[in-house]
């Protein structure tokens, strides 16, 4: 309401036309309200958009697992909370095998489907306070606080149970397993580059092995 609006109030008041001051003060107040509403409207608006692009930025568009980024802001955090109290953490980098024959035999809609199921199961066999994030194509990183030396055993074997069972993908049932490697903090390095680096190796080490065997069917 501004000066000019406050005066013409003023003057018919004093005029008598009390109904038309109190008119005029409806209709502004109401506009107000408007354009409160609007801002509001517009606010959240932003702040949906806001949300989305953070979203984007550190999760996986597909599986909506923490993505690179994310995990790597997780792992920056672990370090510095192991060397502050004197701790350790894990990184398990897992790789499915055979997934490629997926995508070939049943095409790139059906891996994407089981890629989805595949982030849900990992997910659902890990702690609460344990991230498992999907970091490209068919590979995935967990990073988990590790207490005794059994621990990282422990969640190896959690994430190969839960791709024990089949995946039923429409159709089809298919079964596929993963390699795993793993780097533990701080003995097998002390910075994101040298965990991942090593862990990364200790996968492709026993996939070689594993090379000649199938690990990948259908039912």
């Amino acid at each position: 309401m501004d000066d000019s609006e406050l005066a013409r109030i003023g003057q018919l008041t004093l005029g008598g036309g009390v109904m038309a001051a109190l008119a005029i003060v409806a209709g502004l107040l109401y506009g107000a309200h408007r354009r409160c509403r609007q801002l509001s409207e517009q606010l959240g608006q932003a702040q949906a958009v806001n949300e989305s692009l953070r979203r984007q930025a550190l999760y996986d568009g597909l599986t909506g697992l923490p993505n690179r980024n994310l995990l790597e802001d997780r792992i920056t955090s672990a370090i510095a909370r192991a060397q502050r109290e004197q701790g350790a953490f894990a990184l398990l980098f897992l790789d499915l095998d055979g997934f490629k024959a997926v995508n070939d035999r049943h095409g790139h809609a059906v891996g994407d489907l089981l890629l989805m199921q595949i982030g849900g199961r990992l997910s659902e066999s890990l702690r609460h306070a344990d991230t498992i994030a999907r970091i490209g194509g068919d590979e995935f990183v967990v990073l988990t606080e590790i207490v005794a030396c059994g621990d990282i055993g422990i969640i190896r074997d959690k994430l190969n149970q839960a791709l024990a069972a089949p995946f039923q993908i429409g159709a089809d049932t298919l079964r596929i397993s993963a390699s795993l490697g793993h780097a533990r903090f701080p003995d097998d390095g002390d910075d994101i580059d040298a965990l991942l680096a090593r862990a990364d190796q200790g996968m492709y080490h026993l996939k070689r092995q594993r090379r000649p065997l199938q690990h990948y069917t259908t039912q």
